[in-house]
């Protein structure tokens, strides 16, 4: 086995999206251990590992359920290509197992058991290991949540690791059942294609739903600037922020893919591979747009925020004034000096009080005439 050619990850750390205590305490279980040592670290598992097989070629398909990643084997040694599919990451043994019977480095096997992982891709002579993460949107709790997927993409065989069960890769399914598209025709490099495309599209779905709630945020933000929105804005801002960096590295990994001769990946399949780059472009661009349009909106609660207090220091600063003559004339007549005229005035009381009126009635038509109300 020949040591890997390229390898890439641009930037380091785990996933923000996980608990910083249980992230620490998960990896602190890894200290010391020498390289390769295979340790789960991801969220506590609710299922068992599942391994399903779709073998197939142009004419014939077989679907079935295993046990083991040995009963994988046999199907490796045929014309046909094979998709295994691992659905939970957690199991050591069938971890090993994957090492053991495809001839995969240790190294490889505890990246894909670390689900904190950014994406990445590692070339070797028979084999290339693709690590990338997929995005889903929960409507219940308005949260984009993260799973990491990894690829083995061998001569005729693609084997796929998930974290948890679920539904991601059914219209794969269903295009190898109902012999759909080209995908029946084609090796293991354009079944990798496909499943990375499925990947990038989910991408568009949970940007158009945080379109969404950007959108009803900043109607918010003008209506309504209260500071439960502000919390909104912010929790917008650390979910894109989480977005970006799962998003912005499978960019060099794709790019990796189109600009090195990968004889895996080259028959047939670059079209393809730069059609997803060109997807993955537009994921980026519109993803930061949506981190422009969600700073944008903390100016824009600041400045509804500001307005608002302007417009009570307005009101209040316009009462004031109303009172300060009159406060002025008061104060004047409530010395009561004994020598003050207009005390011993028969008329003084009212003429006072007609004074006042009509000071407050020229202060507000002046100003109306200035338009400060």
């Amino acid at each position: 086995m020949l040591g890997s050619r390229c390898q890439h990850n641009l930037f380091g750390g785990a996933e923000l999206g996980i608990p910083l205590l249980n992230l620490f305490k998960r990896y602190s279980q890894k200290v010391g251990q020498p390289p390769g040592t295979l340790a789960y670290l991801g969220e506590e598992p609710t299922e068992p590992v599942r391994i399903t097989i779709i073998d197939y070629d142009e004419t014939r398909l077989q679907e079935e359920e295993v046990q083991t990643v040995a009963a994988c084997v046999p199907f490796i040694d045929t014309e046909t290509v094979t998709w295994i599919q691992i659905e939970g990451i957690h199991e050591t043994n069938i971890i090993e197992e994957i090492g053991t019977h495809f001839g995969v480095n240790s190294l490889i096997l505890e990246d894909l058991m670390r689900p904190t992982h950014l994406p990445k891709i590692e070339i070797y002579e028979d084999h290339v290991f693709i690590l990338l993460k997929s995005l889903d949107y929960d409507p219940t709790s308005l949260s984009v949540s993260r799973e990491q997927i990894s690829l083995i993409i061998g001569e005729n065989f693609v084997i796929s690791l998930q974290e948890n069960r679920g539904e991601l890769f059914a219209s794969i399914q269903n295009r190898l059942r109902n012999t759909q598209g080209r995908i029946r025709n084609m090796r293991s490099g354009y079944l990798a294609y496909a499943l990375i495309d499925v990947i990038v599209d989910h991408y568009f779905i949970v940007l158009e739903k945080l379109s969404e709630r950007i959108e009803s945020v900043e109607e918010e933000a003008i209506t309504n600037p209260t500071s439960e929105v502000l919390g909104k804005i912010n929790a917008l801002r650390r979910e894109i922020l989480i977005l970006r960096r799962p998003i912005l590295p499978l960019r060099d990994v794709i790019n990796e893919v189109l600009d090195d001769e990968i004889p895996l990946l080259v028959q047939d399949t670059h079209l393809y591979f730069r059609d997803v780059y060109d997807h993955l472009l537009e994921v980026i661009h519109t993803l930061e747009v949506l981190r422009s349009v969600v700073l944008g909106l903390f100016h824009t609660y600041t400045s509804a925020v500001s307005h608002r207090m302007n417009e009570v220091m307005k009101v209040l600063t316009i009462v004031a004034t109303f009172f300060i003559p009159l406060t002025f004339i008061v104060g004047i007549y409530g010395m009561n000096f004994k020598f003050m005229p207009e005390l011993e005035t028969r008329w003084g009381y009212p003429v006072v009080l007609l004074v006042m009126v009509g000071i407050g009635i020229g202060m507000l038509i002046y100003f109306k005439f200035k338009k400060w109300i």
